[in-house]
C-alpha cells in the first residue's frame, strides 16, 4: 500500500504541469484572424481549422476564427488567412481594410481557392500575382518540391505528395515581383511569396486530406511566422515547461498541496500498520 501510494504521488507530480499553461504559451504569440466563408466544402475548412488550431497550440500562435466582419478592425491581429475562401465574401469596406493592414505590414496568407476570390479586386489579385485558370473536376496525386533559402521552406527538404484538383495560373507567378517557394514537377507554383509585401500563396488546401500532412502544415505555419514579421525561430510549447509567473506559485502551491497530503497518508497508514503489529505480537 505504501508504494502505491507513493506511485500516485509521483503520477500526481508529473501530471501537475499539465495544469498550468507553459512558458512559451504564457509568453504569447502572433494573433491570426482566419476566415473561410464561401469555401466550397464545409468539411474541409472545418478540418482545416482544426488542424490550425492544433499547430496554434503546439507552435505558440493564436488562432482566432471570424468571418468577414472582423476584416473591418485589424489593429489586434499580426496576421489574416483566408483558407479556401468563395467567390464574392468582402465588401468594400472591408477590402480596403484589408489593404492598409497589409500596406502597414500585417500579414497575408491565403490558401486554395482563395485565388480566385474577389475577382474585382484589383489590389488583392495584383499582390498576390498570378491569375487561376478554372481547377480539373478530377484530382490527381502530384509530386511538390520546396526550394531552399526562405524561412517559410526551412527545414522542407524532402518531396511531398498531395492530391488535390490542382490549379494552373496564366500568368504565372514570377520575378520580379515574387518568390516561388514551391512547385509541381512540371514547374507549375504551387506556392510563393510577394517580394515586397508580407503576403503567401499555397494552392493546395482544397482536400482534407492536405491538412494532416505534417509538411503542409508546417508550410503553413511558417509561412504565418514570416507573415507576423517573426524572424527568430519557432518556438514549440512543450508540456514540461516551467511555467511563468505568476503561474510557477499555483504550480509550486500544487506540489506542496500533494507532497504534503501524500505525506500524512503515509504517516497515517504507517501508524495503522504498526498498531496492527503490535496489536498481533500482544495477541
Amino acid at each position: 500500500m505504501r508504494i502505491l501510494l507513493r506511485l500516485c504521488m509521483i503520477v500526481a507530480l508529473a501530471c501537475a504541469p499539465a495544469f498550468v499553461p507553459s512558458a512559451a504559451l504564457a509568453a504569447g504569440g502572433p494573433q491570426v484572424l482566419v476566415v473561410t466563408t464561401g469555401n466550397g466544402a464545409q468539411d474541409v475548412a472545418d478540418y482545416a481549422l482544426e488542424r490550425l488550431q492544433m499547430e496554434a497550440r503546439r507552435w505558440n500562435f493564436t488562432l482566432i476564427e471570424g468571418g468577414p466582419e472582423d476584416l473591418e478592425h485589424l489593429g489586434r491581429y499580426d496576421v489574416v488567412m483566408f483558407v479556401n475562401t468563395g467567390a464574392d465574401f468582402l465588401d468594400e469596406a472591408q477590402q480596403e481594410s484589408v489593404e492598409t493592414f497589409v500596406k502597414q505590414g500585417g500579414g497575408l496568407i491565403a490558401t486554395n481557392s482563395a485565388v480566385q476570390s474577389e475577382m474585382d479586386w484589383t489590389w488583392y489579385h495584383e499582390t498576390l500575382s498570378a491569375t487561376a485558370l478554372p481547377p480539373p473536376e478530377a484530382a490527381t496525386e502530384e509530386a511538390v518540391t520546396f526550394n531552399s533559402g526562405s524561412q517559410v521552406t526551412d527545414g522542407l527538404n524532402e518531396e511531398l505528395k498531395l492530391t488535390e484538383h490542382w490549379y494552373r495560373f496564366d500568368p504565372a507567378p514570377a520575378q520580379p515581383g515574387s518568390t516561388i517557394l514551391a512547385q509541381l514537377g512540371s514547374g507549375e507554383a504551387v506556392a510563393w511569396v510577394n517580394e515586397e509585401l508580407p503576403v503567401f500563396y499555397a494552392s493546395p488546401g482544397g482536400e482534407g486530406k492536405t491538412w494532416g500532412d505534417r509538411d503542409f502544415l508546417k508550410l503553413i505555419r511558417q509561412a504565418i511566422w514570416w507573415g507576423a514579421g517573426e524572424e527568430g525561430a519557432m518556438v514549440q510549447n512543450s508540456e514540461d515547461a516551467a511555467p511563468s509567473w505568476p503561474y510557477t506559485l499555483t504550480f509550486a502551491l500544487f506540489v506542496v498541496a500533494v507532497a504534503g497530503g501524500g505525506s500524512i497518508a503515509v504517516w497515517r497508514l504507517d501508524k495503522a500498520e504498526t498498531e496492527k503489529e503490535a496489536a498481533a505480537t500482544q495477541a
